[in-house]
């Protein structure tokens, strides 16, 4: 992708992030580090994430629970016919994705959209930054 589309388009998103009504806004999310834990059987080979919900407040809430229609309970990534398939890496309800999709629709994926526009703040996009021991 080229430098220009990347920071368009990062500044798209946060220009919509700060246009939405505050009804959408992560600002009534639940505060503090939220651990995110693998669905259960699932095989994994890194810890789990702590993730800082916090930190976020400035995002649209749409822009990572993508299914929300902003009336019905949140559900986690993991909820039945979301990101619930362990088994493969690769698809639509493929866990792993949900986190680590390339574009901006996954925490990997928008934090290495947001280094690639060189912005101030982008967030961990090795491994262990998210997975610590």
């Amino acid at each position: 992708m080229k430098p220009l589309t990347i920071i368009l388009a990062a500044c798209a998103c946060l220009c919509l992030a700060m246009a939405m009504p505050p009804a959408t806004l992560a600002a009534d999310a639940p505060g503090g580090p939220i651990t995110l834990h693998a669905p259960e059987g699932a095989k994994t080979s890194m810890p789990t994430v702590t993730f800082q919900h916090d930190w976020h407040k400035a995002l649209e809430c749409t822009a990572c629970h993508h299914k929300w229609d902003g009336a019905a309970e949140v559900q986690k990534c993991k909820a039945s016919g979301c990101h619930d398939d362990t088994s493969v890496k690769r698809g639509d309800r493929a866990y792993y994705l949900a986190y680590h999709k390339p574009g901006e629709q996954s925490c990997l994926g928008c934090h290495k959209t947001l280094k690639k526009a060189k912005a101030e703040k982008y967030g961990p996009t090795k491994c262990k930054g998210c997975h610590k021991k």
